[in-house]
């Protein structure tokens, strides 16, 4: 039997694609030093045709300093790069590797309702994941 070439999804392509796309938007570790300099850069963002509008406008209220609580949301696979485990991966996904936590199925440990009944196998888990966060 042949070995089998795993093609990426749609999903996956996507994933890649909006990586790409929030590399090129030049938010990079830089900080105008002068009000110029901030225009500048925003014109920049702003003549380049490979950054979609959506992007353009979200760049622009992080590099004006406008919104100061941003939240993303994304989907699986940006986490990976990040360093934290995938979720699925028979013997090394997060949920293959749940025993110690005695749960009743390994989604749980995410579940709010099980979480307000036993927060201690979020909590564990959560401080393997992200060393240093306390629980209170």
């Amino acid at each position: 039997m042949p070995p089998t070439t795993k093609k990426k999804d749609s999903s996956h392509q996507n994933v890649d694609d909006l990586t790409e796309q929030i590399q090129n938007l030049g938010l990079r570790e830089t900080t105008a030093a002068t009000q110029e300099d901030q225009e500048k850069l925003e014109n920049e963002l702003l003549e380049d045709d490979s950054i979609p509008p959506h992007f353009k406008q979200v760049a622009k209220w992080i590099l004006g300093g406008s919104k100061k609580n941003i939240v993303v949301l994304s989907g699986a696979g940006v986490s990976c790069s990040a360093g934290i485990p995938d979720f699925r991966t028979p013997g090394t996904g997060l949920y293959d590797n749940l025993q110690k936590y005695n749960l009743p199925y390994p989604e749980a440990v995410f579940d709010l309702n099980f979480y307000r009944r036993n927060p201690k196998p979020f909590c564990s888990l959560a401080k393997e994941i992200w060393p240093g966060l306390k629980h209170s």
